[in-house]
């Protein structure tokens, strides 16, 4: 079959993974098989059915294409490796024999001549290119888990079932409950694109059809990153292994992977490497100067074997000195450098209320809002919405909803927060959790005034128990409180407490570093439940203030009856509710 146009000396086949635009796939496919490749493509079963009837016209009757079984492929799931699979068992039942398999999404395309990437072929046949990295000891993931990813069991996809996949995990952890890896091997990691001997892939489809590694690698976590990259360390011989990718793939601070556009040409074609994902689906003229590339018509110097996948920091270096703007002309609403940096342009002084919990701080707040000389906005780093004071829609340019703008840096937010109000002294509430790398730089700079508000640690349980983060204008529901069963309340308890004598202890130390620093008064500590709280407030933010105390009797009972029903000891118990610098519970719950 590969003799129908002159046959390459290496025989290439490609397991193409799609899911996106047809017409980019369409173009993929047809500028393999015009070198003469064969490809065999997994279309997402997601995807467009008439997309798809489309693409599988086109290509009706070619000998150089086939279309693998199709499948729902979810991200970090076996359905992708899956999909790959039936990609390779579709090269199987071909005939076409190839000696390598090139791995592909639909978004990737050649940089590269098809020559060069024969000729390289042919210098290193028999060796195995794939990128893998020894799981339990190499850092290979940059954000997120690693080793948890086979050690404990993915029943949930972690995108769209969030909460499902945290509380297992979390469980499982508590419960003590990994595993040994499959048939005792040693686990791998590296990148989905690899390109592979067909032998090898023979003998990887043949441990795939194993159930006993099938059921291993289906609760796994992103196994995409783990099963090829296990299965060639088990069965290719090691100094055969390659530890390079041919693709050029990267990714940005944030963990998402870089798009290369029309403007990065010529930085393509300076890269050690076959092929680049992702490409723009809104470029088809680079994808058209790149064909020109790919067929030999644009003639390119060819790279030493040596420096195949060897990633440059041309990009990198680029990247940062631009990340602002060009160079002394910075973007409008960005910061002007690292956290560290950005953290020095909030020079104003403010306030700011740093407590446990929503309900607790709703009190002052109330009491702030009518003091004189002040402005109080609310929980300006809730995650759902921005607190403006008086529940404003918008304020210093930015809109309630813009929680995405707030969070590309945060002291900058505040910066234009506490610059937009220019008579009053202007603060905010914070509360355990939300925005507490704002709070450390509070209580780190000497013209900050700082409230801490000792509260309940039931109350702030009860929260975190209910799983919502509340507004100012929500109260506790103790219905749904007393709907839980009690040992997962008391489940919830022995990790929770842990969480706040941790938060606590660092509270201490910033504490004693803040008081050396700032003027007498700006730093004081109140509790809503004692009567005196109201004239500590005043004293420390210099306005008078009124409002009522706090009580949370009904929610503290319910908390407390759900914790011993839960098996939770008075003992444990008993002092829960004083400051929560003076509660050292862990010890009494091991």
């Amino acid at each position: 079959m590969f003799d129908a146009i002159s046959p390459p000396r290496i025989k290439l086949a490609f397991a193409l993974l799609a899911h996106g635009r047809p017409a980019d796939v369409e173009r993929l496919i047809a500028t393999l098989i015009g070198q003469g490749h064969a490809v065999a493509v997994h279309y997402d079963l997601k995807s467009c059915d008439d997309g798809f009837r489309a693409l599988y016209r086109r290509f009706a009757g070619n000998e150089r294409v086939r279309f693998a079984r199709r499948l729902s492929v979810h991200w970090g799931e076996w359905s992708v490796v899956r999909g790959t699979l039936n990609c390779l068992d579709e090269i199987a039942a071909s005939g076409w024999n190839p000696d390598y398999v090139y791995h592909l999404s639909g978004m990737d395309y050649p940089i590269r001549p098809s020559a060069q990437l024969l000729d390289f072929l042919e210098r290193n046949r028999g060796d195995e290119f794939i990128e893998t990295a020894a799981a339990d000891s190499d850092p290979w993931v940059k954000t997120g888990p690693q080793r948890e990813r086979y050690l404990y069991r993915w029943w949930f996809n972690w995108r769209d079932q969030k909460r499902r996949t945290e509380i297992s995990y979390k469980l499982q952890r508590w419960l003590g409950l990994t595993r040994p890896f499959v048939r005792g091997l040693t686990p791998y990691m590296g990148s989905q694109w690899w390109v592979l001997t067909w032998s090898t892939l023979q003998e990887i489809m043949q441990l795939a059809r194993a159930p006993d590694v099938e059921r291993f690698f289906r609760n796994t976590l992103v196994p995409d990153e783990l099963f090829f990259q296990t299965m060639v360390r088990h069965v290719a011989q090691p100094e055969r292994i390659t530890n390079c990718p041919l693709t050029l793939y990267q990714f940005s601070d944030y963990g998402y992977p870089v798009v290369y556009h029309a403007d990065h040409y010529d930085y393509l074609l300076r890269q050690n490497f076959f092929f680049a994902r992702k490409i723009s689906t809104h470029c088809g003229k680079l994808r058209d100067r790149l064909d020109r590339t790919w067929s030999g018509e644009v003639q390119l110097a060819p790279f030493s074997d040596l420096q195949v996948g060897l990633l440059s920091s041309e990009y990198e270096d680029w990247r940062l000195a631009h990340r602002d703007g060009p160079p002394g002309r910075p973007v409008a609403g960005r910061s002007q450098g690292r956290w560290y940096e950005d953290h020095k342009r909030v020079t104003k002084p403010f306030f700011a209320v740093l407590g446990a919990s929503t309900v607790e701080l709703a009190a002052v707040y109330t009491a702030l809002a009518r003091a004189p000389g002040l402005l109080c906005h609310g929980q300006v780093f809730h995650p759902a919405r921005i607190e403006f004071a008086r529940n404003a829609p918008s304020f210093a340019g930015y809109d309630a909803t813009d929680v995405k703008l707030r969070d590309l840096s945060a002291p900058v937010f505040v910066a234009d927060l506490v610059g937009a109000e220019k008579t009053r002294l202007s603060g905010f509430l914070l509360r355990r959790g939300q925005g507490w790398h704002i709070a450390e730089l509070a209580l780190d700079r000497p013209h900050v005034r700082v409230v801490v508000v000792d509260g309940d640690p039931l109350v702030a349980f009860c929260e975190t128990l209910l799983g919502a983060a509340l507004t100012l204008s929500e109260g506790l529901n103790i219905e749904r409180l007393r709907a839980i069963p009690p040992p997962v309340a008391a489940l919830c308890f022995r990790r929770f407490i842990t969480e706040y004598e941790a938060h606590a202890r660092w509270l201490a130390e910033q504490w004693d570093k803040a008081a050396r620093t700032k003027p007498p008064g700006w730093l004081v500590r109140i509790d809503p439940r004692h009567d005196d709280w109201r004239e500590r407030l005043a004293q420390c933010l210099g306005a008078a203030s009124d409002g009522e105390g706090f009580c949370a009797d009904a929610c503290r009972e319910v908390a407390l009856d759900l914790l011993r029903r839960g098996g939770i000891s008075p003992a444990a118990l008993e002092h829960v509710g004083l400051p929560s610098c003076n509660v050292p519970l862990v010890t009494e719950l091991v």
